[in-house]
């Protein structure tokens, strides 16, 4: 293929995150630019960044789709995109009142009450996909005043997706699954408990489709709320790991007299991703193991840490 890879005109390629394999699509980036594999292979390990320019619409949506594929995030300079969408996550804070937020809902989004209940105690809670700016915008300002209510607004096309299992998977359900997640470069979470971590927009929606049996679910990360359980610890409960535990739970002391993963205790609820990561260490560096859940899940999934 013929393409100027460089210059101020033509429409640029970027990589947003870095690229789990990128041996992989390093021979096809050099073939679709008519460089050397080694020269394609450097401009995918360089971490996130420009890796093609001066492309046409066609070629550029071709490679997007082809390296996409193979599991890379990516995004087109806006000359080529067309103007950014939007998913809305409703979502019930820890201190809300499911029945009154479902009726309030359903009255904004004029639907049926039941649906909404249900979809509020789902991961990521009642999601809202593929919304314009505005109409993102207008929904979030109505939606965000209702009491016990988060609203959240991802840029589908930028945000990293976590695959997650709503339900135990068979054993060859799940080596079908491993098997296509090594072809596009994706890695679980064992803490989250993901199938796969960090997806772009097409690798996700490629996943829900290929396994649609499955009842997968993709959130982004920035929609997902965790609770944390403490599942064992260190040693003995001193006196003053004992009086944190009370303080922080508001169990009885005799509670923590057995920790054990088949009998965790909850310890926080309704962590963002960033901040659930943080606590684990934390609780880590004093003795404590934590096991994250995410919130609308009912089951640890079987791949997460114990």
């Amino acid at each position: 293929m013929n393409n100027t890879t460089t210059g101020s005109t033509g429409l640029s390629l970027y990589l947003t995150m870095p690229a789990a394999v990128p041996s992989l699509a390093a021979p096809v980036l050099a073939a679709h630019l008519g460089i050397t594999e080694s020269s394609a292979l450097h401009r995918l390990s360089a971490g996130p960044g420009l890796i093609a320019s001066g492309l046409d619409q066609q070629s550029a949506q071709r490679l997007f789709t082809i390296l996409s594929a193979l599991g890379l995030n990516l995004r087109v300079d806006p000359a080529a995109r067309a103007l950014p969408r939007h998913d809305l996550s409703i979502q019930l804070s820890i201190w809300g009142d499911l029945g009154r937020a479902a009726d309030t809902i359903a009255g904004v989004l004029s639907c049926g009450r039941s649906g909404v209940a249900n979809a509020l105690t789902r991961p990521g809670g009642l999601m809202l996909p593929d919304l314009g700016a505005q109409e993102a915008r207008r929904l979030q300002d109505r939606l965000a005043v209702i009491p016990g209510v988060i609203v959240l607004c991802t840029n589908r096309e930028d945000a990293p997706f976590d695959l997650f299992a709503t339900r135990p998977l068979s054993h060859h359900q799940r080596a079908k699954l491993e098997k296509a997640l090594r072809y596009i470069g994706a890695r679980p979470d064992d803490l989250t408990g993901a199938c796969a971590a960090g997806l772009g927009l097409a690798s996700r929606d490629h996943l829900i489709s290929r396994f649609s049996d499955l009842h997968l679910i993709a959130l982004s990360r920035s929609v997902q709320r965790f609770d944390l359980y403490l599942t064992g610890v260190v040693g003995w409960v001193t006196k003053d790991l004992a009086d944190f535990l009370v303080a922080r739970t508001g169990q009885p002391r005799a509670r923590f007299e057995m920790i054990t993963s088949s009998d965790p205790i909850l310890i926080d609820c309704g962590l963002t991703y960033s901040v659930m990561r943080q606590f684990c260490a934390d609780y880590a560096a004093i003795g404590l193991f934590s096991r994250p859940l995410l919130r609308g899940l009912t089951q640890f999934p079987d791949n997460a840490i114990l």
